[in-house]
């Protein structure tokens, strides 16, 4: 190869290679930050700090693509489908009873990455939301049996004091 009346074994970086029965000779890369390439327009290796993808050299990698560190190129990154529409505002599986609930998009992964390196992006999200209805409307069955519980527990706790009373009338006694 031959640059400014020059032979070498290789064209230095930045340059590739032009052969031709007449001619040897080594040409500029026309590629910014490309440290070797095969032609003018199609780079094989990036200068440090850069990522390789599809012949160009690049900071970042372009949408949908993710850099590989080991390699410094730009590998197929994990692709997802739309977004679901925003699910039901609930709150412990309710619907109502509450002012503030949470609601829930997702979406699906389409094709996973080559390699287990390259995350996906999220695949669900949740978002604040006002409840549709504050107070819940029980049914006849479900309002017999809340009142049960409540009688149940009036009950209990009425037990239960006076048997403190009791205990503390018992213990004020035996000090005297």
């Amino acid at each position: 190869m031959r640059q400014y009346g020059e032979c070498l074994h290789a064209c230095p970086s930045g340059f590739y290679g032009l052969r031709a029965p007449e001619m040897n000779i080594c040409s500029r890369c026309r590629i910014e930050n490309c440290d070797s390439c095969f032609s003018k327009d199609f780079c094989t290796k990036c200068k440090s700090g850069f990522y390789l993808h599809k012949g160009r050299c690049f900071e970042e990698c372009p949408e949908g693509f993710a850099p590989l560190e080991d390699s410094m190129e730009c590998g197929e990154g994990c692709e997802v489908g739309p977004w679901s529409e925003w699910g039901t505002c609930t709150r412990r599986n309710r619907t109502c009873g509450f002012k503030w609930g949470l609601e829930t998009r997702t979406r699906h992964i389409v094709k996973k990455p080559p390699k287990d390196t390259i995350p996906c992006p999220t695949i669900a999200e949740s978002r604040r939301c006002k409840m549709a209805m504050r107070h819940c409307t029980k049914d006849k069955k479900q309002r017999t049996k809340d009142q049960k519980k409540k009688t149940n527990n009036k009950q209990r706790l009425r037990v239960r004091a006076q048997k403190q009373h009791s205990d503390h009338l018992a213990t004020g006694r035996a000090s005297q």
